[in-house]
């Protein structure tokens, strides 16, 4: 059994750059200077984000990139957020800087994608996160959701997320960048 030490204090952004990685089966986020530790993405979950990326690299206008596995700054004030979505379209110019994460001013669209553990966390504590840093839209899949709820696409309108399509099916969007997304396709596992 493997023990992880956790500091007893708020971290700052440089406290959680020199924390080492401690567990290969967890993935850490750091909310209002706390550690939040979460299980490791399934296979199934993996397999959703992996081919999501695909059916964004194949539509994505020159000059973005869909990456997986990019930290956001929400919040770089003390204490700090930052979020790690599962998906995050951004200016590929970024990825070139060999940063582990990015400034919210440069995010075009985060995506989760919905574990049994994240449920909440990802339809209400990421929804106002993402919000608050002006991220201009957030797509939330769930695999284990009623077809209705399997994909939502959030756009922010006035500095406060408005639903703009969701469903499942072929789902098309105009913004932040024309798009289409089988979400069908996305869910099946054959």
């Amino acid at each position: 059994m493997m023990t992880v030490t956790v500091p007893n204090e708020l971290l700052t952004i440089e406290d959680w750059d020199a924390l080492e990685e401690t567990d290969a089966n967890r993935y850490w986020e750091l909310v209002d200077g706390t550690i939040v530790m979460n299980s490791f993405p399934s296979g199934g979950h993996q397999l959703v984000a992996q081919e999501l990326v695909t059916q964004l690299g194949a539509q994505l206008p020159d000059g973005l990139v869909a990456l997986q596995h990019m930290g956001v700054i929400i919040e770089a004030q003390f204490p700090p957020t930052e979020r790690g979505p599962d998906i995050v379209v951004f200016p590929r110019a970024q990825a070139r800087l060999s940063v582990s994460r990015l400034d919210p001013a440069d995010v075009r669209l985060v995506v989760e994608i919905v574990s049994p553990g994240s449920r909440r966390t990802d339809r209400i504590a990421k929804v106002a996160d993402y919000q608050y840093a002006g991220i201009p839209a957030y797509w939330i899949i769930d695999p284990a959701a009623d077809d209705e709820a399997r994909f939502v696409a959030y756009e922010l309108v006035g500095g406060a997320y408005k639903e703009v399509a969701g469903g499942s099916g072929v789902i098309s969007l105009e913004r932040p960048f024309p798009v289409s997304i089988d979400v069908d396709e996305l869910l099946t596992f054959d």
